[in-house]
């Protein structure tokens, strides 16, 4: 007679067990990413800052560019110092851009950004009546977001027509510009544009050096703007 086959016993499951030093050192790699990654939004970024306004020298250089319109956004308050000082050197009107829904403080913006950045979604900016034709010059000042333009200023850009006006790009930022200029070239429609500056920390520089670089680099424009005409 033949046997019935013994019953074959279900093989046991290893237990997947990771050592302390495993633990270790993915706790080390995590540490290291998040590092990594605050260092590249820091770079990439104009950071928010909030801060007291700061007192400048007096008398202020002045540079005669014509009839100057100086159009910035600012997230922390950099590009607005800096709008200001050119304001004030040039006695050029100043236009704050402002969106209708107020972006959120970081590092949700950071984020939100990125992801419009990618998809070319602008903001909707409040609405400012602009005649373009009543200027001889057009300053126009961002910070940096991810190495490019900020959002709210695309929005501008996107929305403007120079009608062969002047237009000088500057910006702000808190390690490099990447493609800045880049980008606000291709954007800024039917404008020629001269000069362009990035100011660098802007809130560590002292007030005195930060009007000295304001004002060379005016001196500069003006220089350019006379050659071409």
């Amino acid at each position: 007679m033949m046997k019935d086959p013994e019953p074959i016993a279900p093989k046991k499951k290893k237990r997947v067990t990771i050592s302390m030093t495993k633990r270790i050192l993915i706790g080390a790699l995590f540490s290291i990413t998040v590092f990594l990654t605050m260092w590249f939004v820091w770079s990439a970024f104009e950071v928010p800052s909030q801060r007291a306004a700061r007192i400048f020298p007096s008398p202020v250089p002045k540079h005669d560019l014509g009839k100057a319109l100086i159009v910035y956004y600012s997230a922390g308050g950099n590009t607005a110092e800096v709008a200001q000082r050119i304001s004030a050197m040039t006695g050029g009107t100043l236009l704050e851009l402002k969106t209708r829904k107020p972006y959120p403080d970081a590092p949700m913006l950071y984020l939100r950004a990125k992801l419009y950045l990618s998809g070319s979604k602008y903001p909707e900016l409040e609405t400012v009546s602009l005649d373009f034709s009543m200027y001889d010059v057009i300053f126009v000042g961002s910070p940096v977001w991810w190495r490019t333009v900020s959002l709210p200023v695309l929005s501008f850009l996107f929305e403007s027509d120079f009608g062969g006006k002047t237009v000088v790009p500057f910006c702000t930022q808190g390690g490099r510009s990447g493609e800045f200029f880049q980008r606000f070239a291709r954007e800024a429609g039917n404008a020629k544009l001269v000069g362009g500056k990035e100011f660098s920390r802007v809130s560590s520089i002292d007030p005195a050096n930060l009007d000295q670089t304001i004002s060379s680099w005016l001196s500069e424009v003006t220089e350019e703007i006379a050659r071409q005409y």
